[in-house]
C-alpha cells in the first residue's frame, strides 16, 4: 500500500526519468504494464527488496532506454529476462541474486554495456562467452567450470584445471578461491599488461617463475597455495603489494625486493623462509604492512629500521627464531600500531621509549595507505573499482582476548596490539607503557619479567586483552586496573604477585579464577584464599639463598673487625698505664715475678712425682 496523498506533486508520470524503489520490504509481482507510460526512464532501481517477481512478456520491447538497471534479488524465472537485449544505452546492470541458472544467453556478445553483476546465480559460461569485453564482470558465487575469458572478477566459483594462458589482454584479474590446480606457466610473464593478479586460495603448485618478474604488476596475491621453492631474487618494477603467505616457500628473503621503492605490503607469512634479513630491504620506505611471521628467519632483528619508515603501521615478525634486544629505531615509527614480535629468543629489557610510539596513543596518526599511488588502469574511469584492486584483500592474524583474529583493511584502521610474548625478555615493565592510551591488545606473558605492574595501567583507556602471565611479577595489583571499562580478557597467572584483587565494575565480570591462578599470596572473592580485611597482608620474607650467603659473610667480617678492635683497645690501653703508673708498673712486675715462680715450683714438683712413679713401677 502506497498513499502518496495531498501533495503537491506536478506534471506526468511519463515524464519519470529515474525510479528508486531499492532496499525495502516489498513484495509481489511487477509486469511490463507498470512501465508501459514511462518512456523517459533512465534509471531503474528495485533491487533489495523481500519477495519481488518481475514477469513480462517474452517478445516484451520497453517504451524506454535505461542507463542502469539495478534489479538485485528480483526473481525472472530460469533465464536472463530477454527484454534486456533491448537496452542498447545500459552501462550498469545488476541482476544478482535473482535465482539465474543455465548458460548465459548468446544475446549478451551483442550488449556494449561495461559493467554486468550476476552474482549469486547458478549462471555457467558458454564457449562462445570468450567474445566478451566488460570494463568488470562479476560472476562469483555462481557454478562456472570452464573458463575463456579476457577480463575476469571469477572469485568463489568452481574453476578447475590449470590456469589458462590466455588473459595476454588482461589488465585485472580476480580468480581467488577458486579449484586451480597445477603450477603456474612458466611464461606468465608474457602476460605483462596484467596489473592486479589475484590467485589466492587455489591449489597451485610447484615453483615460482622467474618470469613472474617480467610483469608490469602493481598487486600480486598468491597466498594459501601449495609454492614451494624459493622465491624469485629479480623482482623489479613498480610492484606495490605483494602476497606469499601459507605456501611451502623455501630458502632467503630476495635482496632484489629492495629494487621495488613503491612496495608498500609484504606478506611473506606462514612459509618456510630461512637466513637473516636482507639490508636491502632498507630502502623499502614506503612499506605499510611487513608480515614476515611463521618463518625460520634468524639473526638480530631489524637494526637498520630508522626513521624515515615513516608509514609502516604493521610490523609482524612472530614466530621465528629472532635474537638479541628490542631495537630502539622502533620508537621513532610515528605510524607503528602493530608491533608483534611474540614466540622468538628476545633478551635484555623492553626499551623504555616504546611508550613514545604516537601511533599507539593518537589513532590520527595510523591513516592505513593514506597517500599510496593508484594502480595503472588503461582504458577504465571507475574510483570505485580502483579503490577495491587497491585495498580489497588486505588482512593480518593477531592473537588477541587469547585466540586467532583474522582482521581486514576496515578493521585493521582501528586495531593497536603490542605483542612480546613467549621471548627470554627480563627487567620491569616500563612504566611509560601505560601512556599507550590507544592500545587495545597488550602481551607481555611467557617472559621472565619482574617486578610490579605499572602504577598507571589505568590510563590505557582503550585496553580490551592483558596478558602478563607467566612471569616474575610482584607486589600488589594497582587498583587502576579496574578503571578499564573496555578490558575484555585478563590474565596473571603464575607470577608473584600478593595482597587483594581490586574490586571494580569491569574486573568484576572477570570472574574466572585462573586469571589469578599460580600466585600463592593473592586474595579476594574469586579464590579460597579469602582476604581477612580491607587491609593488603603483609607476606613473610622468604630469603633467597643468595641472600642468606651474602648476609652471613658480611656478619663474619663484621666479627673479624669487631674482635681485632676490641684486642687492639685491650693490649694497649692496659700497658698505656703501665708506662705512666710506677707504682702500677711495679706491683704488676712483682706480681708476675710471684706468679711465674709458683708456677715453677708446682711443675717442678710435679715432673719429680712423676719420674719416682715411674722408677717405682719399672721396679
Amino acid at each position: 500500500y502506497l498513499d502518496l496523498s495531498s501533495n503537491h506533486f506536478k506534471g506526468k508520470l511519463g515524464v519519470l526519468q529515474e525510479l528508486f524503489l531499492y532496499n525495502n520490504h516489498l513484495e509481489g509481482v511487477i509486469t511490463e504494464i507498470h512501465f508501459s507510460n514511462l518512456s523517459r526512464l533512465k534509471d531503474l532501481e528495485i533491487g533489495d527488496n523481500n519477495n519481488l517477481s518481475f514477469k513480462a512478456k517474452p517478445n516484451w520491447i520497453p517504451p524506454f532506454q535505461l542507463l542502469y538497471i539495478g534489479m538485485n534479488s528480483c526473481k525472472f524465472g530460469a533465464k536472463v529476462p530477454r527484454w534486456i537485449q533491448t537496452q542498447v544505452n545500459a552501462i550498469d546492470i545488476r541482476l544478482s541474486n535473482a535465482s539465474l541458472f543455465g548458460p548465459l544467453p548468446n544475446w549478451l556478445a551483442n550488449l556494449t554495456f561495461s559493467q554486468l553483476d550476476l552474482s549469486y546465480n547458478q549462471i555457467t559460461l558458454p564457449k562462445w562467452s570468450a567474445n566478451l569485453m566488460f570494463f568488470k564482470l562479476d560472476l562469483s558465487y555462481n557454478q562456472i567450470t570452464n573458463l575463456k575469458f579476457s577480463v575476469l572478477y571469477l572469485s568463489y566459483n568452481q574453476i578447475t584445471g590449470p590456469l589458462p594462458n590466455m588473459f595476454i589482454n588482461c589488465s585485472h584479474l580476480y580468480l581467488s578461491h577458486n579449484l586451480i590446480s597445477g603450477s603456474l606457466p612458466t611464461d606468465i610473464g608474457i602476460m605483462y599488461q596484467v596489473h592486479t593478479l589475484y590467485l589466492n586460495d587455489n591449489l597451485l603448485g610447484g615453483i615460482l617463475p622467474s618470469s613472474l618478474c617480467d610483469m608490469e604488476l602493481f598487486n600480486l596475491n598468491l597466498a594459501n597455495n601449495s609454492l614451494s621453492g624459493s622465491i624469485p631474487d629479480c623482482w623489479k618494477g613498480s610492484l606495490s603489494f605483494l602476497t606469499l603467505s601459507f605456501n611451502k616457500l623455501s630458502g632467503v628473503i630476495p635482496s632484489s625486493l629492495g629494487s621495488l621503492p613503491h612496495l608498500t605490503t609484504l606478506h611473506l607469512n606462514g612459509n618456510h623462509l630461512n637466513g637473516e634479513l636482507p639490508r636491502a630491504l632498507d630502502y623499502c620506505t614506503d612499506l605499510v604492512i611487513l608480515d614476515l611471521g611463521e618463518n625460520d628467519l634468524s639473526g638480530s632483528i631489524l637494526t637498520w629500521f630508522d626513521e624515515s619508515f615513516q608509514s609502516l603501521s604493521i610490523l609482524r615478525v612472530r614466530e621465528n627464531r629472532f635474537v638479541g634486544n628490542i631495537p630502539p629505531q622502533l620508537c621513532s615509527l610515528s605510524r607503528l600500531k602493530i608491533l608483534d614480535m611474540a614466540v622468538n629468543n628476545l633478551t635484555r629489557m623492553i626499551p623504555h621509549c616504546l611508550g613514545n610510539m604516537s601511533g599507539m596513543i593518537n589513532l590520527n596518526q595510523t591513516n592505513l595507505f593514506g597517500s599510496v599511488a593508484i594502480a595503472p588502469i588503461q582504458d577504465m574511469n571507475s574510483l570505485s573499482f580502483e579503490a577495491d584492486i587497491n585495498w580489497g584483500q588486505e588482512h593480518v592474524v593477531e592473537i588477541m582476548k587469547g585466540r586467532y583474529n583474522e582482521y581486514t583493511k576496515i578493521v585493521l584502521r582501528l586495531v593497536v596490539n603490542l605483542d612480546l610474548s613467549s621471548n627470554f625478555l627480563n627487567g620491569s615493565i616500563p612504566e611509560e607503557l601505560s601512556f599507550l592510551s590507544k592500545l587495545h591488545g597488550l602481551n607481555l606473558s611467557h617472559n621472565h619479567l619482574s617486578g610490579n605492574i605499572p602504577i598507571g595501567i589505568g590510563n590505557m583507556t582503550s585496553l580490551e586483552s592483558l596478558d602478563l602471565s607467566n612471569n616474575h611479577l610482584s607486589r600488589t595489583i594497582p587498583q587502576g586496573i579496574s578503571t578499564l571499562t573496555s578490558l575484555a580478557h585478563l590474565n596473571l597467572s603464575q607470577n608473584d604477585l600478593m595482597g587483594q584483587i581490586p574490586k571494580g565494575n569491569q574486573i568484576q565480570t572477570l570472574d574466572d579464577p585462573s586469571i589469578y591462578a599460580g600466585n600463592p599470596l593473592l586474595c579476594g572473592d574469586l579464590l579460597r584464599n579469602k582476604c581477612l580485611s580491607a587491609e593488603t597482608p603483609q607476606p613473610q620474607k622468604i630469603p633467597h639463598p643468595e641472600d642468606t650467603h651474602e648476609e652471613d659473610k658480611l656478619d663474619r667480617t663484621l666479627f673479624y673487625a669487631i674482635v681485632m678492635l676490641g684486642f687492639a683497645i685491650g693490649f694497649w690501653g692496659f700497658f698505656s698505664v703501665l708506662q705512666f703508673k710506677k707504682d702500677w708498673r711495679r706491683a704488676y712486675f712483682s706480681f708476675a715475678d710471684q706468679a711465674a715462680h709458683k708456677v715453677y715450683v708446682v711443675v717442678v714438683v710435679k715432673v719429680a712425682k712423676l719420674k719416682r712413679l715411674r722408677l717405682s713401677r719399672s721396679m
